[in-house]
């Protein structure tokens, strides 16, 4: 049942007092929350702006108008400012999950009639925050009943994909004096927060969410993210973010240490109880069990031709095309009214084992080049370089432990080619695996002590050939075995061919250098076979 109401411009009452049937009211509100739903109907590409309102006597209500006609009203509706509503719809909220405890909405129409103003003594009661050790405890938690909360960051998870929903999710802790309380964030919402996570910045991160939705998993509560209705600031300057600073203790609020992504805690717990399996690239090549392994390796190049980054949707992370005529994503249907790029990068990366491409995600390539790939695409816009410096700076020559999945993926080249879950590069966690996995540790071994057949028959063939594969510069000063020995300077033919076995007896250690090689001789610039060498060099130090 809905009821059309025409109101005088003198006469304002209160939320409370709004009822189907009454037809001489009128509101003076302050908006709490604005923002755009998306329609799902083709019919309607628009969709809708909604709204939470507060009165003078801070009661709310839910308020909805058609897009279109929003913008027919050239009027700008912002967050916390004030406005005259008149001539409008009441109707019950049938909504699944309460942005209010109001049993009714408002429909805003085309003959509704908005109007800001200003006053001082307006009351401001933007948010309506829940304890912590109340929705831990279950107390007096609903589950519909979307609510704020603010807390202070003291642990983060690395996004991870949800094959079932297409989407990403973000885990993380927060905590005020008394309770920690877990929280989750999916798709849109991870990107800006997760910059914020990552930054190197002393202060302590406060995050507020409003309008959070209640997730029971097991027996466990947590708030997430509810569609575009929430609202995530973090490190905002309002006064509810001075005063939770105020509030807490001052050890913690002086900085931010307390703040450690989880992964990296995992990461570290694997190396430090010597549960992580490493092994060289030569043991996994042929692997045809799923599985997963670490390898130590340096990244020697980047194989990618073309593109780094691929436009994406913002909801499913999904490929789709740059076309300005329909931003929505044909997977998830979600439309997107802002470009969002995300990395695909391939990486060639040599051990004492060999080598291999290492396909790395949006979210390994973050963790190496530090910022996002829109950044870098709009920093690089005007830039002839095909691949940008701060890719190249990033990742090329840099050591870096890499988990990999099992079986290689199926490629027409010569080297295998293996999809990336996670890298690793904290200090600490070299020390730990350092530490842990000497020489006489399984596959860490040193290569000298574990040279098998296959790799003396690699570096013999290495040494048989090293003649055909030797740069120009190195070939001319070859001696000249036709010229007096007198005449030589010192050169003995000798003494240099025992020096190519050496070098041969040391590509034992680095069969790396096989591929490399091979790739010189069929063309490619000899500036990657000297590369290498430093790779080699850089490996065993």
């Amino acid at each position: 049942m809905t009821s059309s109401y025409s109101v005088s411009s003198s006469l304002y009452v209160n939320i409370s007092d709004l009822e189907p049937g009454k037809s001489e009211l009128g509101l003076k509100v302050r908006v709490v929350r604005c923002y755009r739903q998306p329609s799902l109907y083709k019919t309607d590409p628009d969709g809708t702006l909604e709204m939470i309102l507060h009165d003078e006597i801070e009661d709310r209500i839910h308020a909805t108008i058609d897009f279109g006609v929003f913008k027919r009203k050239k009027i700008d509706i912002i967050e916390g400012g004030l406005y005259r509503i008149k001539i409008f719809f009441v109707a019950h909220d049938m909504t699944k999950y309460k942005s209010t405890t109001n049993r009714f909405k408002l429909r805003l129409t085309n003959q509704t009639s908005i109007c800001a103003f200003q006053d001082p003594d307006f009351p401001s009661s933007m948010y309506r925050f829940r304890d912590l050790f109340e929705i831990s405890n279950d107390i007096s938690v609903d589950n519909f009943q979307l609510l704020d909360i603010i807390g202070r960051v003291v642990s983060y998870q690395k996004p991870t994909f949800v094959p079932k929903l297409s989407t990403n999710r973000m885990d993380f802790r927060i905590a005020d004096t008394y309770r920690e309380l877990g929280c989750s964030l999916w798709s849109e919402y991870i990107d800006p927060v997760l910059a914020i996570f990552e930054k190197d910045d002393p202060r302590p991160i406060i995050i507020c969410i409003q309008f959070g939705k209640i997730t029971r998993i097991y027996d466990e509560i947590k708030v997430s993210n509810s569609f575009h209705i929430t609202k995530v600031t973090v490190n905002g300057d309002s006064d509810v973010f001075h005063n939770f600073l105020t509030g807490m203790t001052p050890d913690v609020s002086a900085s931010q240490n307390n703040l450690v992504a989880e992964e990296f805690h995992d990461v570290l717990a694997l190396f430090k109880n010597s549960s992580a399996d490493v092994r060289k690239i030569s043991d996994i090549t042929d692997v045809q069990q799923e599985n997963k392994f670490w390898v130590d390796a340096t990244i020697a190049q980047i194989e990618t031709k073309g593109d780094l980054w691929y436009p994406s949707c913002r909801n499913c992370f999904k490929k789709m095309p740059l076309d300005p005529r329909n931003r929505r994503c044909f997977i998830c249907g979600e439309e997107n009214f802002s470009e969002n790029f995300r990395y695909k990068i391939e990486v060639l990366v040599a051990d004492s084992g060999g080598c291999a491409n290492m396909l790395l995600w949006d979210g390994q390539c973050l963790t190496l080049i530090g910022k996002s790939a829109k950044y870098i695409k709009q920093l690089n816009e005007r830039s002839c370089r095909v691949i940008p410096q701060e890719i190249t700076d990033s990742m090329v020559d840099r050591r870096v432990l890499f988990e990999v999945k099992t079986p290689a993926n199926k490629t027409n080249r010569d080297v295998p080619q293996f999809t990336v879950s996670r890298v690793a590069v904290d200090e600490e966690i070299f020390e730990m695996y350092a530490l842990n996995y000497t020489p006489s540790k399984g596959s860490t071994t040193n290569c000298k002590n574990e040279v098998n057949v296959a790799d003396n028959e690699v570096c013999s063939k290495l040494s048989k050939g090293k003649e055909k594969v030797d740069c120009e510069d190195e070939l001319e000063n070859e001696p000249d075995i036709d010229a007096d020995p007198d005449q030589l300077d010192g050169k003995d033919i000798t003494n240099s061919e025992q020096i190519l076995e050496d070098e041969s007896e040391d590509c034992a250690d680095d069969v790396s250098l096989k591929y490399l090689k091979e790739k010189k001789s069929n063309g490619y610039d000899a500036k990657y076979t000297s590369k290498n060498k430093k790779l080699k060099m850089k490996h065993h130090k």
